[in-house]
């Protein structure tokens, strides 16, 4: 039998809501079908499980670090008990809030429990029940990427969902990768007590983001008790009583080196969850890591097929999942509307401390494409609210065209970083120039006007 319903979505995350509430804004009626919790990875697994805790260790350590400005607040023993619960209710809310209450008021949007499996281009399997559709939105999300490492599995590993999940905070954490994930993780247990070692294969952590704010960062985690091992490579994993040991060769040294922990924390990335979904019985085509490939309208090889968020590869970020879906939900419903996206508008943040947020092309990606660049780096301790919060580590750097001084890109290491961005999204967006965030009065103090100040930088390098 054909389901009544002008397509269908694997998945009810972020991305499958975004893309399920455009299409019933545009009168049609949509089904998801889920397998597990409304509301995806984010919700239940990842961003606000995670920032809750991250929340909770930024205020923990905010009372530990007062004394020497006057606040002399004593911090006991975090409860871990009451953390958790403060866990779950901020998931139990924006589940029921963002989705469940989304469903009760929309009849044009309905879930079927059940895994999905394409039989056919046209056929999804749910259960017992096959629906048949001529139009489908793939929006299943992501999962954890793990390791072929031996011994990986024997030993016993988390990742970012179980690290979540613990009895209690563990003494000591190796943590594989430095990424986003490694280091949000990373510097909320060690601000809850535990000893915490990051281990990288690169250079430095955080490699997409410009060196010198990386840098700042990676003192900052130094100077808070974290141990940064760089240019590490693991070859192996064993367990030696209550302890794990991470065997492997760093730098150009040939000899074995051994690191121990209580518990070690898998932080490799994201894996696209395209298993096990029919993808080739639909004819839908993936890449080398299981991400399946669209186009800029998130079409995929398969005619009557789309795919968005996650699963679809990169930037692997929520709010960018689901815009996307929103552009497939449109496509989907009016082929002739022909709606992109181009992440080079995405702003994206890592929830550290302080906050990392950047947007647009870095200066080496402008050089790329044959244009000239100014780029400049603004020290955050130039801006007059860093010292009225006693935190002057961080920075701006500006990347800005040559001569017209249009704003290309940027990058920010400062508190509230994250809120600051969307300024600089919106000159990337709208095509400002420096000139237009140095003439825009900003309120003092506040870290916002940093980005003044970074663009009055930029404009005398303009000069030169």
């Amino acid at each position: 039998m054909k389901a009544p319903y002008d397509f269908i979505i694997l998945g009810s995350g972020s991305t499958a809501f975004a893309a399920a509430r455009k299409a019933s804004e545009l009168g049609a009626r949509v089904l998801m079908v889920e397998q597990s919790q409304l509301g995806g990875t984010c919700v239940n697994w990842g961003c606000i499980p995670s920032k809750t805790l991250i929340h909770k260790a930024k205020e923990y350590y905010a009372a530990v670090r007062g004394a020497p400005f006057g606040v002399n607040l004593r911090a006991e023993e975090p409860d871990y008990a009451l953390l958790m619960q403060a866990k779950r209710k901020a998931v139990e809310d924006v589940r029921r809030e963002h989705y469940q209450q989304v469903l009760d008021a929309d009849p044009d949007i309905e879930v079927l429990r059940g895994h999905g499996r394409f039989l056919s281009p046209r056929e999804l399997q749910v259960g017992a029940e096959v629906l048949v559709s001529d139009r489908f939105l793939i929006a299943t999300g992501g999962v954890p990427r793990t390791l072929r490492l031996p011994g990986l599995v024997e030993a016993g590993y988390l990742n970012s969902y179980s690290a979540l999940n613990l009895p209690a905070f563990p003494e000591s954490l190796l943590i594989i990768g430095g990424g986003v994930i490694a280091v949000e993780m990373g510097q909320m247990f060690a601000r809850f007590g535990t000893r915490v070692s990051i281990v990288e294969r690169g250079e430095r952590l955080l490699k997409d983001f410009d060196p010198r704010l990386s840098a700042i960062f990676s003192d900052i985690l130094h100077h808070e008790g974290v141990e940064l091992i760089c240019n590490f490579e693991p070859t192996e994993v064993r367990r030696e009583d209550d302890r794990v040991c991470l065997h492997g060769r760093c730098g150009e040294s040939e000899s074995d080196r051994c690191l121990r922990a209580e518990r070690i924390l898998l932080a490799v990335g994201t894996a696209p969850a395209s298993g096990g979904i029919g993808l080739e019985e639909a004819g839908v085509a993936c890449d080398e890591l299981g991400f399946i490939c669209v186009d800029e309208e998130m079409r995929t090889s398969a005619p009557g097929i789309w795919a968005a968020g996650d699963v679809a590869g990169p930037p692997l970020i929520a709010p960018s999942g689901a815009r996307e879906g929103e552009v497939a939900a449109v496509n989907i419903l009016d082929p002739a509307a022909h709606r992109r996206i181009d992440h080079r508008l995405t702003p994206m943040a890592v929830f550290v401390d302080p906050e990392l947020a950047t947007v647009g092309l870095s200066s080496a990606q402008v050089r790329a494409a044959g244009k000239e660049v100014v780029e400049t780096f603004f020290s955050l301790d130039h801006v007059a609210k860093a010292h009225v919060m006693g935190g002057k580590r961080g920075g701006f750097v500006l990347c800005a065209e040559k001569g017209s001084g249009r704003v290309l890109g940027a990058q920010i290491l400062a508190p509230r970083a994250a809120d600051i961005i969307h300024e600089a999204a919106l000159a990337v967006r709208f095509g400002l120039s420096v000139y237009d965030l140095a003439e825009t009065i900003h309120v003092y103090p506040t870290i916002a006007d940093g980005l003044r100040l970074a663009a009055l930088e930029n404009i005398h390098a303009q000069r030169e």
